[in-house]
């Protein structure tokens, strides 16, 4: 970057592609359409500096003269333009991230460094702040609605501008080279124009769950493992023994979730099989990103065994694999046999192929190609089982540079994704499941009429059939269409824990919570699908986690009462314990705020959010908050370090999910250093709000 303050870079910068679009304008719609916007754009610049009525009226005027065609233009062009200077400021924050760290200044507030740092000023030495990692995750949901605005293809040729423009910062560039590549970013803009920013259609939930996994694909597989190096560094700076290597190791800090084919409140094109096809575009996703990333360790890792020895353990998998896939040798029995790293990585390779074309086949609905003899991977854990296999046989022979490479990294996304990608959420309205109850209730001649029992009775009947041993049987024919739409979620939330992941799924979010039998009467119908209940030796489990949706100002006033007739539910307190001892609480930012304005909102929340973590901690739970915030800040949205620290004291225990709403994503996840700019964000804020977790720290 050159040696200039960042304004007048980034005003250089602006000015520039300011300059290239306003030739776009000019060659492509003609000197009309470029004086249109000119006399626009310096009119209201004017009138910033030095309001004058007459002036506006006059711009005003003008504006009304205008024929469709050319309004047209005008917008248009404006929306580009402030596209562009969005570009330009996300780069230009950058380079003065970069240039912090280049120079050895204070980093940023929110960065890995500063938030170290603070830790160990407050007195936090590294067996503290090991006890506080192993108890992080930070869990970014990302949600369809409301819905990115911008086509897919518009914000990949807006992501082509990015990288275009971030190219003129390269200071070896010579006087030819500038000028290429500003050609190459004229290039960019003029495409740019000439791309359609709206759709043609409305889109369908098919749609909304290949924009969420495009971020994935552009920017969130390469920004985790830089995150992660990040804080590796920063450790070892804060945290380092002399040699400079901190003795802190870091688990698996981040997960992802998403409700896009999961959230079916008020959708009904959200089905069954559209949740079935989401978590398999899901796998679909990530298995692609393994098999790119096993193939290129398979071009890096050419060891020959007459040069090194494998560990023996390493070895003794190695053989047995080759002979339990000898049919992969039928045309090649010598492929890579001198070099061992080579040929486990071969196995893997083929054997995440097989994982991939079973779900292919589900996608297109082709069951005649799913093979009967499975030789995948049964699990994301076999997998990486494989990968730490040669992580530790590198290291036993003294590789361990080469263990903490692209290796190292592709352990980092097993652990976070899986074999699932993201962890989806399914929510659903209260009242749907107490149709369906009272419909089963009726059906079974040894239930009353649960439509006419009050709260009291219906927790008491619930709680009775929830501790009954065994999973019942039921016959969904006589049910309505809706209810058995919903007994059906269940079933494919059971099938797709075993066909994807046991951790396909994670919050079952109830919105309009109103009354704590709505929580019991969503375990009641997943006791249905086996997915809850007791065992016929008196065991307890649970694979659902409930999540109560608190959304309005009522609801929220209504958080300890209805909390505190759930934890005194027997039943509930088993299944809660089976699922992990902690209990979701979802907070609605939109509903509350709409419903109350701001300030009723806020405290609302801030009240709600006391109380949750109060009341399980007096039951001996732990509380997760699931905020579900927007993108404007009307519906809750703002920066997500703040955000995270201005919750509550002591209601951050650790774990925390944040919803990220369709129509923010481009923003935070279109580039990848603004992706690690954001996670690293909401990880520091975990961190310094968790620090109650290991000192004491003031209420």
């Amino acid at each position: 970057m050159p040696m200039t303050s960042p304004d007048k870079f980034l005003r250089d910068r602006i000015k520039l592609l300011g300059q290239l679009l306003g030739d776009t304008l000019r060659d492509q719609e003609g000197r009309h359409v470029l004086d249109a916007v000119e006399t626009l754009r310096k009119g209201f610049t004017g009138l910033r500096r030095q309001p004058a009525p007459d002036k506006r009226e006059q711009l005003m005027r003008f504006i009304a003269a205008l024929n469709p065609e050319m309004l047209n233009h005008v917008v248009r062009a404006f929306s580009a333009y402030f596209n562009l200077a969005n570009i330009a400021e996300e780069n230009s924050q950058h380079q003065q991230r970069r240039d912090q760290v280049r120079r050895g200044k204070p980093l940023w507030r929110g960065s890995f460094d500063e938030t170290l740092r603070t830790l160990r000023a407050a007195g936090v030495n590294a067996a503290q702040l090991q006890t506080l990692l192993n108890q992080l995750c930070f869990t970014p949901v990302f949600t369809a609605h409301p819905t990115e605005a911008q086509r897919r293809v518009l914000l990949g040729a807006q992501r082509r501008v990015f990288l275009t423009n971030v190219k003129l910062d390269n200071p070896a560039l010579n006087k030819l080279q500038r000028a290429e590549v500003t050609e190459e970013l004229r290039s960019q803009i003029e495409i740019l124009w000439k791309t359609d920013e709206v759709r043609s259609h409305k889109p369908q939930v098919r749609d909304e769950i290949k924009n969420g996994l495009y971020y994935f694909r552009e920017s969130i597989f390469q920004a985790l493992p830089v995150m992660y190096r990040n804080l590796e560094r920063a450790l070892n700076a804060v945290y380092g023994d002399q040699g400079g290597k901190s003795a802190v190791s870091i688990p698996c800090l981040a997960r992802f979730g998403s409700w896009i084919g999961g959230d079916r409140d008020g959708n009904p094109f959200v089905t069954p099989e559209t949740t079935a096809l989401a978590l398999r575009l899901q796998a679909q996703e990530i298995l692609r990103e393994y098999l790119r990333r096993v193939e290129s360790l398979g071009r890096q890792l050419t060891y020959s065994s007459s040069l090194m020895t494998p560990s023996p353990v390493f070895s003794a998998r190695l053989d047995a694999d080759v002979q339990r896939m000898s049919a992969l040798f039928v045309d090649a029995p010598r492929q890579y046999a001198q070099e061992p790293y080579r040929r486990k990585l071969f196995l893997m390779r083929h054997r995440l192929q097989h994982n991939l074309e079973q779900v292919r086949a589900r996608i297109e609905g082709r069951p005649e190609m799913i093979s009967q003899s499975f030789w995948g991977y049964a699990s994301a854990e076999e997998f990486l089982e494989d990968l730490r296999l040669i992580r530790d046989s590198l290291v036993a022979h003294g590789d361990r540079a080469v263990a903490e490479g692209e290796l190292k990294d592709l352990l980092r996304l097993a652990e976070t994704f899986g074999f699932h990608l993201a962890a989806l959420d399914v929510r659903q309205e209260s009242a749907r499941h107490t149709t369906a109850v009272t419909e089963i209730f009726a059906m079974a001649l040894n239930l009353p009429d649960y439509a006419a029992l009050t709260e009291e009775e219906r927790l008491n009947v619930l709680n009775d059939l929830l501790a009954r041993p065994g999973t019942p049987l039921l016959y969904c024919d006589a049910f309505s269409p809706a209810t058995q739409e919903t007994l059906e979620v269940f079933q494919v939330m059971a099938h797709m824990r075993q066909e994807i992941s046991p951790h396909a799924f994670d919050s079952y979010v109830i919105s309009m919570t109103h009354e704590a039998s709505h929580v019991l009467e969503v375990l009641f119908l997943a006791r249905f699908a086996g997915l809850i209940g007791r065992r016929v030796d008196g065991e307890w489990f649970c694979t659902v986690r409930v999540a109560p949706l608190f959304e309005t100002i009522a609801d929220l006033s209504r958080v300890e009462t209805l909390l505190t007739r759930l934890f005194d539910q027997p039943a509930y307190r088993e299944l809660l314990t089976a699922a992990g001892g902690v209990q979701d609480v979802m907070i609605g930012y939109s509903d509350s705020c709409k419903d109350g304005g701001i300030l009723a909102s806020n405290w609302g929340l801030y009240q709600a959010q006391r109380q949750a973590v109060a009341l399980a901690a007096a039951h001996g739970f732990g509380c997760r908050l699931f905020h579900g915030r927007g993108g404007t800040v009307g519906r809750g949205g703002g920066p997500v370090h703040d955000a995270i620290l201005s919750q509550p004291s002591h209601t951050v225990q650790g774990q925390i999910k944040i919803t990220e709403q369709g129509e923010v994503l481009s923003f935070k996840y279109q580039n990848l250093e603004t992706a690690v700019y954001e996670l690293t964000l909401g990880l520091t804020g975990l961190m310094k709000a968790s620090r109650h977790l290991i000192q004491e720290v003031p209420a």
